[in-house]
């Protein structure tokens, strides 16, 4: 068997280097051998575009301005790219503008425009910018370039326009689609901003094309659907608001207060059916807003109720008929039954609604005048005469008292009117404060809370 013998290793004296020995004379060699390199590199690269630079570099501005062109370039291009990626704008600046023909001269152009970009000559820049985006071919480097050009000179629109282009044309390039991301943001933010302005000072059509432009650039997100409609609000336009904010909603990832002013506004413009599902969903999660949820399920339920009724539950300033017949519409166990009344309203007759106003004058929820023998059906119901009212239906109700107490003592206090108001608004019955007048709302919430308490009336029917 043959066996593998090594090489002899000559023993003769090692020769010294004469770089070891000139260093100058090693060094002209290195410079000999790159110039060697580099005479076989440059013809390669006049023929063809350059491949962008490995790694991250060839993600971030500057590119490489023959990125997206066909030779052959000039040498002079090649110098103005190694400037430009060695941070010498200013020497690649005079490297780009001696490229005059052919595609020399558009990587050339596109070069320039990157260096003054660098060197904060915007508005020269600008002049480039815009004479070669008008031609073509356009290309990732023009299009950063330029975003970059009106980035820095404070226009995020029209600079994310420009990255928009890049990345869509080169998704695969991270840098480029982080850097589009920043200015989608600031462009959103800047765009939203004129927009409010715009909205605010009575500027519709600008308002309305500065959020749909916002809207295009942001497809599914919740966060600038609610600034849309923030935006909308600004200018009154409530019913376009409330469109955005439940379109936001129906995404998901709403923040809480941005929920609140969408079921406000819900209330507010009368979507009783979403105010609902908004303030339920706020109050599983806040127990503060249990009341607000509870205004808004009656909200709604007065939305389905006869015209009459709805009226009454909905006046800036209820009558003493009108608190009659919302008594009698909430309420409609106690309409029937003998009722024991020594006093007779004259002044109620002869009037459609005599029969709620009868049984609630019967029933001591109204008083009536002992000696003009009037219960005054259509006069303003005042803060006493409501305090007493509410009062007096509990004590009618059988239960006076509540697990808490806040209407023990209910009876004696339906006899004057200030302390039928203290007592009431202690059991979160009426507004201490707030007119001598009451509205129908707040005499609607206070029937609607009492009839919960003691669950009769509608909400028995409901539950």
């Amino acid at each position: 068997m043959t066996r593998f013998r090594p090489s002899r290793v000559s023993r003769s004296k090692p020769v010294r280097s004469s770089a070891r020995a000139h260093p100058w004379r090693g060094a002209r060699l290195a410079l000999a051998a790159l110039g060697l390199l580099c005479g076989a590199v440059l013809p390669f690269s006049t023929r063809c575009a350059s491949a962008p630079p490995a790694g991250s570099a060839a993600d971030r501005f500057p590119l490489d301005p023959r990125e997206g062109l066909t030779g052959p370039f000039d040498a002079s291009v090649e110098r103005g790219w190694l400037a430009l990626a060695g941070g010498d704008p200013a020497g690649a600046r005079r490297e780009f503008d001696s490229a005059s023909t052919g595609s020399s001269r558009r990587a050339g152009a596109i070069g320039t425009i990157e260096a003054l970009v660098l060197l904060d000559k915007l508005d020269a820049a600008q002049l480039g910018c815009a004479r070669e985006l008008g031609e073509a071919p356009a290309t990732v480097p023009l299009w950063t370039a330029c975003g970059e050009r009106a980035a820095r000179a404070g226009d995020p629109a029209a600079a994310f326009e420009l990255y928009q282009r890049a990345s869509e044309r080169t998704p695969q390039r991270r840098g480029i689609a982080k850097r589009t991301d920043e200015l989608r943001a600031q462009a959103t933010d800047a765009v939203l901003e004129a927009a409010r302005r715009d909205s605010e000072e009575g500027r519709r059509i600008e308002a309305s094309a500065g959020v749909a432009r916002a809207l295009a650039w942001n497809p599914g997100s919740a966060s600038v659907l609610v600034r849309a409609a923030e935006v909308e609000c600004a200018g009154g336009e409530k019913d376009s608001a409330l469109r955005y904010y439940r379109e936001a909603l129906a995404l998901g990832g709403v923040e809480e207060d941005a929920e609140l002013r969408a079921g406000e506004l819900a209330l507010e413009t009368g979507d009783f059916a979403m105010a609902v599902r908004v303030f339920d969903s706020l109050a599983a999660r806040d127990p503060q807003l249990k009341d607000r949820a509870a205004e808004a399920r009656l909200a709604f339920r007065i939305d389905n109720w006869p015209d009459a009724e709805r009226q009454a539950a909905r006046s800036r300033r209820l009558t003493r008929s009108g608190a009659a017949l919302l008594f009698s519409w909430m309420y409609p166990e106690l309409r029937e039954g003998r009722i024991q009344s020594s006093v007779v309203a004259a002044d109620v007759l002869e009037r459609k609604d005599r029969a709620v106003m009868i049984r609630a004058v019967g029933l001591g929820l109204l008083d009536v005048d002992p000696e003009t023998h009037r219960a005054r059906p259509d006069a303003p119901l005042s803060r006493g005469a409501a305090g007493q009212f509410l009062l007096r239906l509990a004590v009618v109700l059988g239960r006076p008292g509540s697990p808490k107490g806040c209407l023990a003592g209910s009876a004696e206090a339906a006899r004057t009117g200030a302390d039928a108001i203290r007592l009431a608004a202690r059991c979160g019955l009426l507004a201490e404060s707030g007119g001598m007048s009451v509205s129908g709302p707040e005499m609607t919430r206070g029937m609607d809370r009492l009839r919960t308490a003691y669950a009769v009336g509608e909400g028995a029917r409901r539950d």
